[in-house]
């Protein structure tokens, strides 16, 4: 069985907790897991609270999956939008 490369584009919502807003989240998942990140929108102050982002994942089905196994490793909360993952032909 072929591991399949295509690469896919998948929208996700996340909510960074405070205690986690000096760790490098979003630089991780481009260094460790090899997808490319757009931030789509995103709110976050200083002694705001949580962090909130609008992230556009790209990279191939596997590297997305497993970006999103070290969010939930995080205990971040994480909104897929699942009618967003589309396959470049």
């Amino acid at each position: 069985m072929a591991i399949d490369t295509r690469p896919v584009t998948k929208d996700v919502k996340i909510r960074i907790p405070e205690d986690l807003h000096g760790e490098p989240v979003i630089s991780q998942l481009i260094s460790q897991y090899g997808i490319t990140v757009n931030i789509i929108s995103a709110t976050l102050g200083v002694n705001a609270g949580s962090g909130w982002f609008h992230l556009r994942f790209n990279g191939t089905q596997a590297q997305i999956q497993t970006a999103i196994a070290y969010l939930n490793d995080l205990d971040i909360e994480i909104w897929e939008d699942n009618s967003e993952t589309n396959t470049d032909l």
